[in-house]
């Protein structure tokens, strides 16, 4: 059973905002059967191309939201884009220790469950607004 069911992530105003969505779904996933893989004793090398897949997704897809935000002069994007800068320093602390100790349990945590919940409740709180706000100037 996949981590996130793509058909099941909440729908925001923007389109191209929904397919970054679906791919940043799917490539979790990816990450999490590789995790899930060498937690079972399968290889490890598997593990960081998809991680490093996602964060490069993530960083792109954070970008265009927040192209998508400037144009739109959206009056809350500074507390938009500072959680995304969390998140990407999370992600590549994540990263890092992983390279460094290869600790499976601790990206397995990170992968798994705190991951899915952030990524529903952004896009549920931060996502839907802008979105909503973006697409009303025309975005």
């Amino acid at each position: 059973m996949p981590l996130v069911d793509l058909d099941r992530i909440p729908q925001v105003a923007l389109p191209f905002v929904n397919q970054d969505h679906r791919v940043e779904g799917d490539l979790l996933n990816r990450l999490h059967e590789a995790l899930q893989a060498h937690r079972q004793g399968g290889p490890q090398a598997p593990v960081l191309p998809a991680f490093e897949k996602l964060l490069t997704h993530t960083r792109e897809h954070f970008g265009r939201e927040e192209a998508a935000m400037l144009r739109a002069a959206f009056p809350p994007y500074s507390v938009h884009k500072e959680e995304h800068d969390r998140v990407l320093e999370e992600m590549v602390a994540e990263g890092e220790a992983f390279r460094e100790a290869g600790d499976v349990a601790r990206l397995w945590r990170y992968v798994a469950e705190a991951v899915p919940g952030w990524f529903v409740a952004h896009i549920l709180s931060m996502d839907t607004v802008t979105a909503q706000f973006v697409a009303m100037r025309g975005g």
